[in-house]
């Protein structure tokens, strides 16, 4: 009889709360947003054989059509991302997106078009590349491409290939790409009568660039970056092009530039670094207006606020889809699960000080499925006044949030690329 009197008083109470919110609508009085609220704007899906299955394809495939500019915050180095990114080409492809820009070097991705051709050779290209110059001994993930290093990227990019969709890159050249360079400058200089003196002076580079990254494990990134910019040695070698020697030229350039962005780190030269970025999406856009572009950077520079004190990727495309009247989707990403030795970490408890303030998304992430969230929606009703957000300390967090990006992917249990590697 007891446990039936509070069953009754259970449903007495919702009853009147759902009753509450009803005439807090008819009244034009905003509720506050909640796990009901978020459950209606989001939606699951798979990724299966290279196809996206479940609700939450309907919400991508709307996101791609309507989009002249979609910029994808990724997790670094994520399996399931990569995995992702290939399912999403054939439906980039054929709502005309023709532009594909990754945080690579516009040089390395020269490098990346020349090793994806012909594209059925590109995860085999790339195997024997990434073997022949991935160093574990510099520390860090040492590879010579950042974020291309995995089978996963491999397949990514031979898929963009086949769909002759143009490849840009878009930020500095990574600090660990100076040794496949300066094969690729020796290349450019077989032709020279001194080619042989060229090629000894390229040994005495190779082996201090070597020593120098190889201590970058120990922090002293700043010294080695000036140790290249003033090497005697470096700066003979770089002599030998000359202006006639267009591509040289063009690696050199992008390096020393590349170099001094790593020498001011953290002093300045971030911004730098995110302005180069911008520089770089406006001379693909430039050329044709209307063409859609792909843009997969780091979250942070996805965002459409400001972030990290700058006025990033997201912010930028923003600006040119408002003077087209287009649209610009900025694409968050979370990895909350993810695999370190036979165990699942639960990222949202160990970074509890990061999500604390989120958990009326966070409480939506699945280990075998991808969640999506459509924060443009959430975003309209707030503005037409049917929801609002929390009074309490989670209002900050939140509002940074949704007015940094249009949607959130939440990935499923992850794992680190699968290395491209020759056992």
């Amino acid at each position: 009889m007891k446990n039936y009197i509070v069953l009754i008083i259970i449903i007495l109470i919702s009853s009147c709360q759902k009753s509450e919110e009803k005439k807090n609508i008819i009244n034009n009085i905003p509720v506050e947003i909640d796990s009901a609220y978020v459950k209606s704007k989001l939606a699951y899906f798979k990724v299966k054989n290279n196809i996206i299955e479940g609700k939450g394809k309907q919400l991508i495939e709307k996101i791609v059509n309507e989009s002249q500019f979609i910029v994808f915050g990724e997790n670094h180095y994520s399996k399931q991302t990569s995995i992702l990114t290939k399912a999403l080409i054939p439906l980039l492809s054929k709502a005309y997106f023709t532009n594909f820009l990754a945080e690579v070097g516009p040089s390395t991705a020269e490098k990346l078009i020349e090793l994806s051709t012909p594209y059925e050779k590109t995860v085999e290209n790339l195997k024997e590349f990434t073997t022949k110059y991935k160093h574990d001994e510099f520390g860090n993930t040492g590879d010579p491409i950042p974020f291309f290093a995995g089978v996963e990227d491999a397949e990514f990019l031979q898929l963009i290939r086949k769909y002759n969709i143009n490849f840009h890159g878009i930020d500095q050249e990574y600090i660990y790409s100076a040794l496949f360079f300066m094969d690729e400058l020796l290349k450019e200089a077989k032709s020279k009568p001194n080619y042989e003196e060229i090629k000894q002076l390229k040994e005495k580079v190779d082996k201090l660039i070597y020593n120098r990254l190889k201590d970058d494990k120990k922090g002293k990134t700043v010294r080695a970056m000036e140790a290249f910019e003033t090497n005697k040695n470096i700066i003979t070698f770089f002599n030998q092009f000359e202006e006639g020697d267009t591509k040289a030229r063009k690696i050199i350039n992008d390096l020393r530039f590349s170099w001094d962005i790593y020498k001011r780190w953290r002093k300045g030269s971030h911004f730098d670094r995110v302005s180069y970025m911008r520089n770089n999406i406006l001379k693909v856009y430039k050329k044709q207006k209307d063409a859609k572009l792909f843009i997969k950077v780091g979250s942070l520079h996805a965002a459409k606020n400001i972030s990290n004190s700058s006025y990033d990727i997201g912010y930028l495309t923003e600006e040119l889809a408002q003077k087209k009247h287009t649209v610009s989707s900025s694409i968050n990403s979370w990895r909350p699960f993810y695999i370190d030795g036979d165990s699942i970490v639960n990222a949202i408890e160990k970074y509890k000080r990061y999500y604390r303030r989120l958990g009326v998304f966070t409480q939506f992430a699945k280990k075998n499925k991808w969640t999506i969230i459509d924060f443009k929606s959430i975003k309209e009703d707030i503005k037409s006044n049917k929801v609002k957000l929390p009074i309490n300390g989670d209002y900050h967090a939140l509002k940074k949030l949704l007015d940094g990006y249009d949607y959130q992917l939440i990935i499923p249990v992850d794992d680190n690329i699968t290395y491209n590697l020759k056992k």
